[in-house]
């Protein structure tokens, strides 16, 4: 970890900002050129509903715990199962490349930091990063990035042209599971 970056008992900060950590598939595609406009819109479209699928998956309806489901809160736990599993089906028959490694990673929406093994690229040097956030999708979160650091393998990189509602929904994201991660730290003490 560098300068910018903080770690307390429930709380990951990357950039000075509140960032998600994790052990994920991460990859990192060298480009020899900057992503065109169209390129560049099409990244940013899919990572919008990647990301709004996710947080539509990690947002949880907050209420009392001794509060009973009312009807249609039932129907729509119902049906969010039910759609877990259409989107498990539909994962299994995708022919996939295989999966990259999952190492340990840090990003908001200002960037990331994860190790990289193999083919470290150069400070400076602009790709893709690639993200699994989930592995019930089959898609990855692509984002364009420069490598600012690359120090023994330990990478940070910050996002380039990176529209602002898919930085809102990294930052919600971020937040989604900060919050999970609070309350289950809050459920393990009182346990």
């Amino acid at each position: 970890m560098g300068a910018g970056d903080f770690e307390g008992a429930d709380t990951v900060v990357l950039h000075n900002e509140l960032a998600y950590q994790d052990v994920l598939p991460v990859q990192w595609r060298t480009l020899l050129q900057a992503p065109d406009r169209y390129e560049l819109g099409n990244f940013n479209d899919a990572n919008r509903l990647l990301l709004q699928a996710c947080v539509a998956v990690e947002e949880q309806p907050i209420r009392d715990k001794h509060e009973e489901l009312t009807p249609l809160a039932a129907e729509l736990a119902r049906l969010d199962l039910k759609l877990n599993l259409v989107l498990r089906l539909l994962d299994s028959l995708i022919d996939k490349a295989p999966a990259a490694a999952a190492v340990p990673v840090q990003f908001n929406a200002l960037g990331a930091s994860w190790q990289q093994k193999t083919l470290i690229p150069p400070v400076g040097g602009r790709g893709i990063l690639s993200i699994r956030l989930r592995g019930s999708l089959p898609q990855s979160l692509d984002l364009y990035a420069e490598v600012t650091d690359n120090h023994g393998g330990g990478m940070r990189a910050t996002f380039v042209n990176l529209a602002p509602p898919v930085a809102e929904l990294i930052q919600q994201f971020c937040f989604l599971k900060h919050r999970q991660r609070i309350a289950g730290a809050r459920k393990s003490r009182n346990t």
